[in-house]
């Protein structure tokens, strides 16, 4: 059983919109929508690769994630063997690097 995340592990991701969410809601929930799938049940420690996605899901993914964030994750991470809870991470550790670039400023 995993531990409870703490109220400090739940880095949010500013949108352009002014919005932020959890990169753990919204990515889940993009790519379910985009493969006809309940993002909430998708497995967290399965290779994406493993899901379903193609090469078009991937890169509408890589847009998708760059326009919310301004990160960019190329199109080949959502092909290969890294995981959602990888790309949560990474996504959460970007908002975080922001977050302190911004307060040194």
């Amino acid at each position: 059983m995993r531990p409870a995340r703490t109220q400090e592990d739940a880095i949010t991701t500013e949108h352009r919109d002014g919005t932020a969410e959890s990169a753990g809601a919204w990515l889940p929930s993009l790519i379910g929508e985009l493969l006809g799938l309940d993002g909430r049940r998708l497995p967290v420690d399965r290779p994406l690769g493993e899901l379903g996605i193609d090469s078009l899901t991937a890169a509408q993914l890589s847009v998708e994630v760059e326009e919310r964030t301004d990160v960019t994750i190329p199109l080949e991470r959502f092909l290969g063997e890294e995981t959602l809870q990888d790309l949560v991470r990474e996504l959460e550790r970007e908002a975080r690097e922001a977050g302190a670039r911004g307060a040194g400023a």
